[in-house]
């Protein structure tokens, strides 16, 4: 049994069995590989820009930005970048005064085939691969201002390699539905047909997973009305036409909004909510304290919120799924808290404690424990926070 083998089989025995079903082998060896995939591009990138030879001694991102004459706004994405290869070995970093200082160490990583690994595994999980590779092509225009992440990533022509991504065909991305959905399952009273508001809900692979979970166990019937909402027409559109088509029984209302604005001014009336549901969706919130007050207004008291979302098991800790996010301006521009939101992306286990636990939620929950697992798994980047608002208020 090889490493990666033995690693699956031990995360998996380490998980309870209804989550554990999500997490297959196939799952976790993938996102090994796809996490040395996104480190090796990282390393020929820094080779392509030319900027490794900036880092033969040690310097600061925006010392080697200045030097090439890339554009400040890269420093976020290279940054990253070097976080990632430093955590890795390749590099090594000091802090001082003008800031964190990077050198390079080894050569940076050759190509492993990681790629072609996976794809012999599984090859649904294709879409993860393709979306970091269409970025690298083009990091040279982004680096020197030419163009932005937007107009790289989400052109109308490359609509439909996020129509692949964010699918439940997708093995990379399926399992932050899958796992959201099992905790909306243990979240929906049993007394009621309930209300469930789903914000950024995209092309509805989320929805369709919830549905799909609910229909297994006879329970459809526990959805009284689905709020559909996404702020993009393209994908609201596509996703509630999904729905509509997969699951025409279930009460559903799509409509447009806006996480960022007030929700009841845009139509949801207070408390009036038994359910909000989110999938990597609450971590771009623009004031991350502003969007869970106003989610907080209309929940019923005594109704939850789950969000299923890639949890960053500790302070700093690169994420192999930020590579390319890291180049949106909606990802990084965003309000930031030292206690709640230190930094931009996404947040650990105690800022979703503490950020719920301010604006008004309890009973906070994590399926699974990450905190916990990451003491043996520190690379486990998934999880569902469920929390509630009190009864009494």
């Amino acid at each position: 049994m090889d490493s990666l083998e033995d690693f699956s089989a031990r995360l998996r025995e380490a998980l309870e069995p209804d989550v554990r079903r999500h997490f297959s082998p196939e799952f976790v060896i993938c996102s090994e590989y796809f996490d040395r995939f996104t480190t090796e591009v990282a390393g020929r990138d820094l080779e392509r820009l030319g900027l490794l030879e900036e880092f033969r001694s040690p310097a600061t991102v925006e010392e080697a930005l200045a030097r090439k004459g890339y554009v400040p706004r890269a420093s976020i994405a290279l940054a990253w970048m070097l976080e990632k290869l430093t955590e890795e070995g390749f590099f090594a970093s000091s802090s001082e005064a003008g800031g964190a200082r990077y050198v390079s160490r080894v050569p940076v990583p050759a190509d492993s085939g990681a790629k072609e690994k996976a794809l012999a595994i599984d090859p649904s999980c294709a879409p993860a691969f393709t979306v970091v590779e269409e970025l690298s092509t083009h990091i040279i225009d982004y680096f020197s201002g030419r163009k932005t992440g937007e107009e790289i990533l989400f052109s109308p022509a490359r609509l439909s390699l996020w129509f692949d991504y964010f699918h439940n065909d997708n093995l990379l991305y399926a399992v932050n539905n899958r796992l959201g959905a099992e905790a909306v399952a243990r979240a929906l009273p049993r007394t009621h047909a309930s209300t469930v508001l789903e914000l950024g809900g995209g092309a509805g692979s989320a929805a369709l997973a919830l549905l799909e979970r609910l229909s297994v166990d006879g329970r459809l019937p526990a959805i009284g009305k689905y709020f559909f909402t996404e702020p993009v027409p393209t994908f609201l559109r596509r996703g509630e036409r999904a729905l509509r088509q997969k699951f025409p029984d279930v009460p559903l209302e799509a409509r447009k909004l806006d996480m960022n604005a007030s929700l009841v001014e845009q139509g949801i009336e207070a408390e009036s909510v038994d359910l909000v549901y989110a999938v990597n969706t609450i971590h771009v919130a623009n004031d991350l304290e502003k969007t869970l007050r106003g989610i907080r207004e209309v929940v019923k008291p005594g109704g939850a919120v789950v969000f299923s979302e890639c949890v960053r098991p500790r302070p700093g800790q690169p994420i192999y799924v930020e590579f390319i996010f890291n180049f949106l301006e909606n990802f990084v521009r965003v309000v930031t808290d030292p206690e709640i939101r230190p930094t931009h992306g996404f947040l650990t286990p105690a800022n979703w404690r503490a950020a719920l636990a301010r604006t008004g939620f309890d009973r906070f929950a994590l399926l699974p424990d990450v905190e916990t697992l990451a003491r043996d798994y520190p690379s486990f980047f998934v999880g569902a926070i469920t929390a509630r608002r009190p009864s009494a208020g």
